[in-house]
């Protein structure tokens, strides 16, 4: 059996694009499956190479910051693992602003347009070479879809998978000028759920948005649920016998901990500062009892905002070994909901089965991350409205912090994991693929 996977994010990229991909392509990789991924290029990568069994095909740059970077072979880019978080320098703010005002009016249909045509003439050249029993493409960047789209059309009687990690013209935010490309772009993605012969996603209300946009053509949508990563259970909680955090680590205080990235409008840190603000207001005793860590990528808009609170300490991007560790340190894990309802990050399976309570600011009446979490015990969820926490929701969260016993996920200990983990999850792909193992 020999499968292609289209996306633009793989290992050593973090991302949960290259996260769950990564995984899966070697979990077929390990069962005999001849797996080839077709990605953008990396520097200190080679342009092929078998990685852990994969077959890697590193080609084009996913952004024309990527571009940029490489050019001006820069030793501190923004999105590299260990870099740590700095302060936004006047270059990195004029570059942003640039970004905002002149690239992103004029691509399309996304950032990683630069990689279109590098990718696209791999797969066909890899279609030229032998035949594949399934190709799976990657979303975002919704770039990797008209790859998979140009292969299907090239090869109709290739089987051809449309993974919608995020949706495309489904956004809080659009992701290119909807002025010039709006009715293409939504021409585009309905013209990839045409065309494809499944289509998944990760959670059932990203079926009902496609639905209530896209009508009928959307009832294909399957669900297939995030990934599991596997490891958690491995590895020992330090790293050669050192703690892993870069700022003193207090056995005294609560240690609260955040894992991701913030995107505006979807994902902001606003309402979690407001807060902790309140919270030190109504409470001054706390301001020497609670740390909040935050390990993940850090955009120029937000750093002031973070910066400005004593309690929080940012870290950057880390590898996912360092974010298991950092993970089981921690005496609570922190998610920061989405203000739309038909996306769940991809942390919430490892948040579920982390063993740790875990506190959810929810923006939504119907919330996909508290719905994915059911009725299971150790989540404490707080109301944002308006972005902000009421003073009943502050004393409600201080409630929380000082009892003895915060409750825990029994999830994490049950057999309940096995549908996450990734022989289950490739099996629903290969189910869609009309592969039989």
């Amino acid at each position: 059996m020999r499968l292609l996977i289209i996306t633009a994010w793989y290992f050593p990229f973090i991302h949960p694009r290259a996260h769950r991909w990564t995984v899966l392509a070697e979990h077929w990789a390990a069962q005999g499956f001849e797996v080839h991924v077709v990605c953008a290029r990396q520097d200190n990568c080679p342009p092929r190479a078998m990685v852990n069994g994969v077959q890697v095909h590193r080609v084009g740059f996913d952004s024309l910051k990527e571009v940029v970077y490489h050019w001006a072979r820069s030793s501190n880019a923004r999105g590299r693992v260990g870099g740590g978080v700095q302060r936004p320098t006047v270059g990195s703010r004029m570059a942003a602003w640039l970004y905002k005002v002149i690239w992103k009016n004029i691509f399309f249909p996304d950032d990683a347009c630069l990689w279109y045509f590098p990718a696209r003439r791999k797969v066909l050249d890899l279609l030229k070479e032998g035949t594949f029993d399934g190709v799976i493409s990657v979303s975002l960047p919704f770039t990797g879809h008209l790859v998979g789209l140009v292969a299907k059309r090239r090869h109709p009687d290739l089987r051809w998978v449309a993974d919608i990690g995020d949706p495309f013209t489904i956004q809080a935010q659009p992701l290119n000028n909807t002025l010039f490309y709006g009715r293409l772009s939504r021409r585009l993605e309905k013209k990839i759920l045409e065309a494809a012969d499944g289509v998944a996603v990760n959670n059932p209300a990203a079926v009902a948005a496609y639905q209530a946009t896209f009508g009928a053509v959307a009832q294909k949508i399957v669900v297939i649920p995030p990934l599991l990563h596997p490891g958690m259970e491995e590895e020992g909680p330090e790293v050669s016998g050192k703690n892993i955090f870069f700022t003193p680590l207090q056995q005294t205080v609560l240690q609260i901990g955040y894992f991701g990235a913030f995107y505006a409008p979807v994902r902001t840190p606003d309402a979690f500062l407001d807060l902790l603000e309140k919270t030190f207001d109504l409470y001054p005793e706390w301001r020497n009892r609670l740390q909040v860590h935050f390990y993940g990528d850090i955009f120029p808009e937000f750093w002031e905002k973070l910066t400005r609170q004593p309690a929080i300490r940012l870290y950057g991007l880390r590898s996912r070994r360092e974010v298991r560790l950092a993970m089981r340190q921690m005496d609570v894990l922190l998610n920061i909901g989405n203000v739309t309802d038909f996306q769940l990050p991809s942390k919430a399976v490892e948040y579920f089965a982390s063993g740790k309570p875990v506190v959810h600011l929810s923006y939504l009446e119907n919330d996909p991350f508290t719905a994915f979490w059911g009725n299971q015990p150790g989540l404490f969820e707080v109301k944002v409205e308006k972005n902000e926490v009421s003073e009943a929701g502050v004393r409600r969260w201080v409630a929380f912090l000082e009892a003895a016993q915060k409750g825990i996920p029994v999830f994490a200990h049950t057999e309940q994991t096995g549908r996450f983990v990734a022989p289950a999850v490739g099996g629903d792909y290969l189910e869609l693929l009309g592969i039989k193992v």
